[in-house]
């Protein structure tokens, strides 16, 4: 994967008690406010992007096993019968992505993954409901999510963890985020790298998210996004009792839960005493450890224009200088026609 380049943020000017402060402050907001406008400019537009009510994407993607799967709201995903390789671990795994995007309030991300395992993992929302449902497209395995909806705490820790990838995403598409997470623009400075230097702006919303955006001075494109977050756990995976048809359960480490019912409590039953013991054990390990943050950043290039607009069709993502993840857009359509139905996952 390729290794990208890392801004040294220089921050100009430094704030100072009282009306000073303020001062600095607001104009640093308006600074903000015209390195945005410039962004959108460059990217096609105000009324273009005003425009915009939707956003299909087709990517091939590779990513590092270490980087740890999408969790999508603590999800716990039951894999039965059939073998194939672990999830965990190191090494690769390509796929394809699929993103259909209705604005204010629908998302539809298709993710298939190659190899070993195989699956297709569907995730997203229609308003307030977020969905998820998973496929094997390995012969002999079957594998089930439990439901964000079904309970009001994981639904909202599912919209959340949807809505702040998706916020990040068009952070780099647009120079903006969707109606259901606004946010707020102040200039923090500027960054230099061996490429160039870049404005830098600190990006705040409601449900705690942060981000800085990094813009290019030149082209006044955007750059690079980064964010706190914790570090993906890898995924233990158990398998079960003889005659029990192989299954295994699969828990990103202090993020899943495998109580409740449906394919977790299936699986847990499948379990002899040992393992299951096991399986509590880990959990409660990685809920009484806190999670290590660190600081994740995706880089955005290749912009081509598309229907008056310019989009990256490449976007990468990793932790200080190593790249866990790639995407190659194939395909972008702009304001497509998307059925309604197509949001429906998880309601029959």
């Amino acid at each position: 994967m390729r290794k990208q380049s890392v801004f040294g943020l220089v921050v100009i000017g430094a704030l100072t008690a009282g009306s000073a402060a303020h001062v600095i402050a607001e104009a640093r907001d308006a600074k903000a406010d015209a390195v945005m406008a410039e962004a959108r400019k460059a990217l096609g537009g105000e009324k273009k992007l005003a425009d915009l009510k939707g956003l299909s994407i087709r990517a091939e993607f590779r990513r590092e096993m270490s980087a740890g799967p999408v969790s999508g709201g603590g999800a716990t995903f039951v894999m039965m019968g059939g073998g194939g390789a672990s999830f965990g671990g190191g090494g690769q795994t390509t796929g394809s992505i699929a993103i259909d995007l209705l604005l204010p309030d629908k998302l539809y991300r298709e993710e298939t993954s190659t190899g070993g395992f195989s699956i297709t993992r569907v995730d997203g929302f229609e308003g307030d409901r977020p969905f998820l449902d998973l496929i094997s497209n390995s012969p002999g395995a079957r594998v089930s999510a439990d439901n964000p909806a079904s309970d009001p705490a994981r639904a909202k820790i599912a919209l959340k963890r949807s809505h702040t990838d998706l916020a990040r995403l068009m952070l780099g598409l647009i120079a903006g985020t969707q109606p259901g997470l606004p946010v707020t623009y102040t200039y923090a400075g500027q960054a230099e790298s061996p490429d160039g230097t870049a404005h830098v702006i600190d990006v705040k919303g409601g449900e705690d998210f942060k981000a800085r955006l990094f813009i290019d001075t030149t082209t006044h494109l955007p750059l690079m996004l980064t964010y706190i977050e914790a570090e993906a756990r890898p995924i233990r995976m158990m398998h079960g009792a003889p005659g029990s048809g192989g299954t295994r359960v699969v828990t990103p480490g202090g993020g899943a839960s495998a109580s409740g019912s449906g394919g977790a409590a299936s699986a847990m039953a499948n379990l002899t005493p040992e393992q299951r013991a096991e399986i509590d054990k880990q959990m409660k390990e990685a809920a009484a450890t806190p999670p290590k943050m660190v600081e994740y950043r995706m880089f955005f290039g290749d912009y081509r224009e598309v229907s008056g607009i310019s989009l990256p069709h490449r976007i990468t993502r990793g932790t200080g200088d190593k790249t866990t993840e790639e995407w190659e857009i194939k395909d972008y359509k702009v304001n497509p026609s998307i059925k309604a139905e197509r949001f429906k996952v998880g309601t029959n």
